[in-house]
């Protein structure tokens, strides 16, 4: 599933491509993808363009010039999408390899079509990402859903010890969980938690004042880090740039399970089950 920096990635590419476009025609070949009735969403679209593109946690926020409403889009596990304009080729989300000719493919379950000629693709394989018009009121009952941004100027460390406070169970579900805080996936709480040196397993009531500053420096460190690479590819990914995510080559725990660990050449990276995910961590440098 795309996370954070992947879904950040988009934003700022899209933002450069497609705004204030006005969209000539939608194409829904699959109605489940949207949310709602398909007829009313192509309605609604048509003649319309995109003001502003941010992010919510995992999901994309598109800003319509017309109607004062919004686009939620969530990619959830396969979500991909890619937009084509003559022969620049962009795709941003799963990991699932594009060429042109291929498109629309099997997978392509919605289509853009802007005025100027460009398209936009929507792909997904397993189907269970979703497009919907949404208003302010449900755009603020999304956010109250969702906990605090690691990147935003309120995630303070003292903001983040406040959120440890009184919480059972390991440390690692509690990442996972986009309640406490929004846009972090399996692939960025492993990396992080290496980072910090402290174990998945761990509660965090045992968490040292001193471990819970690291975790929350590496946090935010490994996000950046992450986004100014372009995000973690395991396939075919490429931005706005026509390059492909670039932070697969750093990481030190994730799909590293069985190989040496790159810090301290001692330990083996496992991979075990934790709060239902797979979880990568060094025995020897994660106490």
């Amino acid at each position: 599933m795309p996370e954070l920096p992947e879904v950040q990635t988009i934003v700022n590419d899209l933002n450069k491509n497609i705004l204030n476009k006005r969209i000539k025609r939608i194409d829904v070949r699959l109605p489940k993808i949207v949310k709602g009735k398909a007829k009313e969403f192509q309605n609604f679209l048509e003649g319309n363009s995109f003001q502003d593109i941010f992010r919510r946690g995992k999901s994309i926020i598109i800003k319509l010039v017309k109607g004062r409403k919004y686009l939620f889009v969530h990619l959830r596990m396969t979500g991909q999408i890619i937009y084509v304009n003559q022969n620049k080729l962009i795709a941003g989300g799963h990991g699932v390899k594009v060429e042109r000719f291929d498109l629309p493919s099997k997978q392509t379950h919605l289509i853009i079509y802007f005025q100027d000629g460009s398209i936009l693709f929507y792909n997904d394989q397993r189907q269970f990402g979703y497009w919907q018009i949404i208003n302010n009121l449900e755009l603020e009952r999304v956010q109250e859903k969702l906990g605090i941004e690691p990147l935003a100027p309120e995630f303070t460390l003292t903001n983040f010890k406040k959120l440890l406070v009184k919480q059972k169970g390991n440390i690692k579900a509690f990442l996972l969980n986009q309640k406490h805080i929004a846009g972090l996936g399996n692939i960025y709480v492993d990396e992080s938690l290496f980072k910090s040196r402290i174990s998945p397993l761990r509660s965090m009531s045992s968490l040292s004042l001193g471990e819970i500053k690291r975790l929350y420096q590496s946090i935010k460190d490994t996000l950046n880090q992450a986004i100014r690479y372009r995000g973690t590819t395991f396939n075919d990914y490429v931005d706005a740039q026509g390059q492909k995510g670039k932070f697969i080559r750093l990481l030190k725990v994730y799909q590293r399970e069985g190989q040496k660990c790159l810090t301290c050449s001692r330990g083996i990276i496992k991979k075990i089950k934790v709060a239902g995910r797979g979880t990568r961590y060094c025995p020897f440098c994660q106490k």
